[in-house]
């Protein structure tokens, strides 16, 4: 009879789910207004557009990338 600690484990489903969700990221883009001429308020306005990647979920962001690795080392194998 095989130990059952030498049988092949299966990855928990809900593990993958919350490491995914965990590092799942979107493109986030925002203008950036600068004035043409400093000195006179009532210059043009110029809007410079800026991509970056963000969290999907924001509660993501209070997890440490350490603490992501750690998990995903322990979760999956």
């Amino acid at each position: 009879m095989t130990n059952p600690n030498a049988m092949p484990r299966k990855n928990n489903q809900l593990h993958q789910q919350l490491l995914a969700g965990l590092i799942a990221t979107k493109p986030d883009v925002w203008n950036r207004k600068t004035l043409v001429d400093p000195s006179d308020p009532k210059s043009d306005v110029l809007k410079t557009p800026r991509t970056r990647m963000v969290l999907v979920h924001p509660l993501a962001q209070n997890v440490s990338e350490l603490n992501v690795e750690r998990a995903s080392q322990r979760w999956v194998r």
